[in-house]
């Protein structure tokens, strides 16, 4: 088989372009995927454009982008066990590409991967399946707090992350999430009670309630706007990509709060997130908003980074 895909590739700072690759051949313990679905996350993709990293891994031009995908199975290793050709999957890597950098490298036709970064879907794919890596990141950070000692929780930008926060608290049971969020239509369609558009709409009446406030934006300054509102030794959530970290300690030591980083999903996260998916009662279809073919990725990377109605966009490529 040619080790050879058409990929979306970033050939310079702020380009982008549809380009035949190289890709290794194929190991013992690999797997390829031929691409059914895959999405543009608008954290990740703003730093990929530019050149930056959102791990420790220095990138470099050309760029291969994505961070998931879903496709069905035409090739295995001798190594592999438990997935079968003819499977539908969702993949979270693909850093097997020749001549061209990647972190997660999945938005190509084809993508050969190490079979740990495969998890069998076992069900016909839907667009939904490519919330797996989203709820699992989600899950990743919840843990991390105990919300059985919290009473009141706010969310600081209600975009893919800060949307499935709320969605994730209310599925598990916990209602008292309040949002910040200054596109309007997104805060119609979360479940948060308590929505601002401005950190100043936080009247006297909210200072000191929250027992946790969840940073979702990628902006860091904006705890020291919102230190006001955490209570006393309370913790902030750092959700967002962020390439400094860098605020005004000043401004938030009386609180004494917890920082708590997020960066790692299990394989028992994805697993649990493949799980809440089946459920139809989880309302997941509200987070896919917008789709495209493959080959208009202009504007679906457009739409996905500038839209305010935009959550989850989704390029086909059958």
């Amino acid at each position: 088989m040619q080790n050879k895909a058409t990929a979306i590739v970033y050939p310079k700072a702020n380009k982008v372009a549809l380009m035949e690759v190289e890709h290794q051949p194929m190991g013992p313990s690999d797997v390829l995927v031929k691409t059914i679905v895959t999405s543009v996350t608008p954290g990740l993709e703003r730093m990929q454009i530019t050149g930056k990293s959102v791990t420790r891994k220095v990138i470099k031009f050309p760029v291969l982008p994505g961070s998931e995908m879903v496709g069905e199975v035409i090739g295995i290793g001798e190594f592999v066990r438990g997935i079968e050709v003819g499977e539908f999957v969702y993949v979270n890597r693909s850093d097997k590409w020749l001549n061209v950098d990647s972190l997660f490298g999945c938005q190509a036709e084809r993508v050969l991967t190490d079979f740990h970064n495969v998890l069998p879907l076992g069900t016909t794919p839907l667009n939904r399946s490519l919330l797996i890596g989203l709820i699992g990141y989600v899950i990743s950070g919840i843990k991390k707090i105990n919300l059985q000692e919290a009473e009141n929780i706010l969310v600081l930008g209600l975009g893919s992350v800060g949307l499935m926060v709320v969605e994730y608290l209310r599925y598990k049971g916990f209602h008292n999430v309040d949002g910040l969020e200054t596109f309007s239509i997104r805060a119609k369609i979360s479940s948060a009670q308590n929505i601002a558009l401005h950190i100043e709409d936080f009247t006297k009446d909210f200072h000191d309630r929250y027992d946790v406030i969840i940073e979702a934006t990628g902006r860091l300054l904006l705890i020291e706007q919102a230190v006001s509102l955490l209570k006393p030794q309370g913790k902030f959530l750092l959700l967002g990509n962020y390439e400094v970290t860098k605020y005004d300690y000043r401004l938030i030591q009386d609180k004494e709060p917890a920082l708590i980083s997020s960066a790692i999903v299990s394989d028992e996260d994805m697993i649990q997130a493949k799980r809440i998916l089946s459920d139809e009662n989880f309302p997941a279809d509200k987070f896919i908003t917008h789709v495209f073919p493959s080959h208009d990725y202009n504007r679906g990377l457009e739409t996905a980074l500038n839209a305010s109605d935009a959550i989850k966009t989704v390029l086909t490529w059958r």
